[in-house]
């Protein structure tokens, strides 16, 4: 299934926060093709935590960027070996499906390794120079890579040891038996009494047989053998072959490789594997694998799928939302949709709050909302529209809040009043997290403001908290390299705002509020940014663009 996220605007406020959720919501039921994950890419306020925390429900999940990670491109579902299995597996995984590394486990799920072909090469060539490797085997891969059977299994599952062929006479057998010490080695040979019972006495870890007939047996005791012992159906170099490539691949895996965290930008992971000797590279999460990714891997970015909510301009998206592939747009502000490359689904209108939209939508596709649904599209429609009483409010937010409410078995006014009065407190809260909790920009040529808003019980506390407020949004304004940055300090239950401003001549003298103070300006009546003080601003601009 393909994950779709839906996402409202950075700093999400109430109704953005609620309309992700319960958008995805609906999406969920109505399309079972893809999975949706309502998100936010920024903090919830007071009044978000209350309306998640009240229905007890997890709020909307916490996505710092849409930038595309390795993640997004690392094969969970490719092959995968355990770290006992024979190495002939790994040639037949990387030859049959072209692929560049196989991961290496041990037990189920803990990652221990990776194998391809560098290991596998280097092993070959590493023992090609050496006098008598030894190779660590194990009676179950000889079995499943030599075709034969087991005339004893011994009492040994693993050993290691070199190989040594019995092609010669008894007295040089002894010999070369005796100058290789303590490596006892396994022992190739065809039936050969005398060379067999002389192994059997030096109790080697294992003796292969070669050449014998389908059901031929040694005339030789091995009761006092603790060894393997295998026929090989099979001549003698073809087995010596085979048992080269039954030795477990952690013997030659690269037990410590390069590897790739989960949340690794794309393009830093590319210049990592492409600047490394590695041909392909393990992706862990937390230490667990996720996936592995090659060279291949990198040929093309990966475009995350999302849908805007409450918003319709990239300058107010998540970070990386230029590379994501936006599907759909729920808005309820001016329009100033980015350019895409194909058509997509946009459904913008001149209402009270983007849940109304979403409920629009629960009734177009005939879903009735559950009482979670309803209480958070209730609480988000509230919150935008101040209780119905802000002047986006239009005759359908009307209808949509009386039904929601009914459905979600909440009293509309009792409610509203609870949710409302989760409003922020100007002097005991972080003065930059107000300014930073709901702050959209504009931009009108060279021109750029920020405007924040947070909704207060009272505007006694202005002249205390005025000059923190007045630094928070001087930080604001030069991160955002803002020309300009105002908050509206509104108090939801007198229907009066002021506007805190950072200090530009040139847009203050334009402003048509009255000045109370420096960087102060009363606004009463004004409830809404989007419709009261938004225009305000961008005549502003406009007017100083054409000076």
């Amino acid at each position: 299934m393909s994950e779709v996220i839906v996402i409202g605007h950075r700093n999400p406020d109430t109704d953005s926060a609620c309309s992700a959720w319960s958008y995805a919501r609906l999406k969920n039921a109505i399309d079972p093709e893809n999975r949706y994950l309502a998100a936010v890419c920024g903090p919830l306020g007071n009044q978000a935590k209350f309306v998640f925390s009240n229905a007890g429900l997890e709020p909307p999940t916490y996505v710092k960027d849409i930038k595309p990670r390795v993640v997004d491109v690392a094969d969970a579902d490719g092959l995968r070996l355990d770290s006992n299995d024979p190495l002939l597996m790994a040639f037949e995984d990387l030859d049959e499906s072209t692929i560049s590394v196989v991961p290496v486990f041990e037990g189920a799920n803990k990652f221990a390794g990776i194998i391809g072909i560098h290991e596998m090469t280097s092993y070959f060539v590493e023992n090609s120079l050496k006098a008598r490797p030894a190779h660590t085997f194990r009676a179950d891969n000889i079995q499943r890579v030599l075709p034969g059977r087991f005339i004893q299994r011994g009492q040994q599952e693993e050993f290691e040891a070199p190989f040594m062929i019995g092609a010669m006479n008894l007295e040089h057998f002894v010999r070369r038996l005796n100058e290789l010490g303590s490596a006892k080695p396994i022992i190739v040979l065809g039936n050969r009494p005398e060379l067999i019972n002389h192994a059997i006495s030096q109790q080697v870890p294992a003796i292969i047989l070669t050449g014998l007939e389908k059901d031929e047996v040694p005339s030789v005791d091995f009761s006092a053998f603790s060894g393997l012992v295998f026929v090989s159906e099979y001549d003698t170099a073809e087995t010596i072959r085979l048992l080269r490539l039954s030795v477990p691949v952690k013997q030659i895996m690269d037990a410590e490789p390069l590897c790739l965290a989960h949340d690794e930008l794309f393009d830093n992971a590319k210049k990592t594997l492409v600047s490394s000797e590695y041909r392909g590279l393990p992706v862990l999460r937390d230490g667990s694998y996720v996936g592995s990714v090659t060279r291949s891997s990198f040929i093309e970015k990966p475009r995350r799928k999302m849908i805007l909510m409450d918003h319709n301009e990239l300058g107010q998206a998540i970070p990386g939302a230029e590379d994501a592939e936006i599907c759909e747009i729920l808005d309820h502000h001016r329009l100033g949709a980015e350019k895409t490359s194909k058509p997509i689904y946009l459904y913008s209108k001149p209402i009270g709050s983007t849940c109304s939209i979403v409920y629009i939508h629960y009734r177009m596709a005939g879903v009735t909302p559950d009482k979670s649904a309803a209480i958070v599209m209730l609480s988000g429609l509230l919150s935008d529209t101040m209780l119905l009483r802000s002047p986006t409010t239009t005759p359908e937010d009307r209808v949509y809040a009386g039904e929601l409410a009914q459905l979600a078995g909440v009293d509309l006014q009792e409610y509203g009043s609870q949710l409302l009065s989760c409003t922020t407190c100007l002097k005991s809260t972080d003065p930059l997290q107000i300014v930073k909790a709901d702050f959209k920009e504009y931009a009108d040529g060279d021109l750029s403001v920020g405007v924040g808003q947070v909704e207060v019980s009272t505007l006694e506390d202005i002249d205390e908290a005025k000059a923190r407020m007045l630094d928070a949004l001087n930080t604001a304004r030069k991160e955002h390299n803002l020309t300009w940055a105002l908050l509206l300090v509104t108090d939801i239950i007198k229907e009066h705002s002021v506007l805190l401003c950072t200090t530009w001549a040139a847009g203050e003298k334009e402003l048509a509020y009255k000045k109370l103070e420096d960087n102060l300006f009363d606004l009463p009546g004004v409830l809404s940014r989007k419709k009261q003080l938004l225009p305000e601003i961008l005549r502003i601009l406009d007017v100083l663009k054409k000076k």
